[in-house]
């Protein structure tokens, strides 16, 4: 497999067989990343293919100011947002895909099988938490628990700048434990929406 930078020349060149080789090389990372945000098979498939078709025209003007990836994750992530808007619905994201740890802080791993499943209840209730979120939170917090991108990739990813990602990483965060201690509490959401 070539590297990065000489598959792009290859495929700003017109080299078809270099755009395919991107496909098969980036292709499934970009239905993780689409799955992710829309819960839907068809859905992430097609935003998949509007990726890579938008790929295709516009790789010319590539200019590797950013990894590849964090270019085709920023598209990806475009297009999933505009099938979200004219869908204008919300989709759940994967119950598997976020460390509750990394988010929460919680305790060590354990193979202790009541452990186990006590961190598999705890992982669904953070992801139900990470669904209350808007879009300007639970993105970030996707992009960088799910796929360890950096904070700058992130600002690439969704066109902010690298400190409004931190910002809104801490945001997020800080929304979860408040909602964390609510449901700890058994009080519903009384903060409704986002407040911060």
């Amino acid at each position: 497999m070539p590297d990065e930078a000489q598959l792009v020349r290859r495929c700003q060149q017109g080299d078809l067989r270099a755009f395919a080789d991107l496909v098969e090389q980036y292709q499934d990372r970009l239905f993780d990343v689409a799955w992710a945000i829309l819960r839907e098979r068809e859905a992430a498939k097609d935003a998949v293919q509007e990726t890579l078709l938008t790929t295709f025209q516009k790789i010319e003007g590539f200019r590797g100011e950013s990894a590849l990836t964090t270019w085709l994750i920023a598209i990806v992530v475009n297009q999933c947002r505009a099938k979200l808007r004219r869908q204008k619905m919300r989709r759940l994201l994967s119950l598997d895909s976020l460390s509750p740890q990394r988010l929460l802080a919680a305790g060590k791993q354990s193979s202790d099988p009541a452990a186990i499943v006590g961190r598999r209840l705890q992982q669904e209730a953070l992801w139900q938490l990470v669904d209350q979120l808007d879009d300007r939170l639970r993105l970030p917090i996707l992009l960088h628990y799910r796929y360890g991108l950096s904070g700058e990739e992130i600002a690439g990813a969704l066109g902010l700048a690298k400190n409004t990602v931190y910002e809104r990483l801490s945001q997020g965060r800080k929304r979860l434990r408040q909602l964390h201690q609510l449901a700890e509490a058994g009080l519903p959401n009384l903060l409704g929406g986002e407040s911060c």
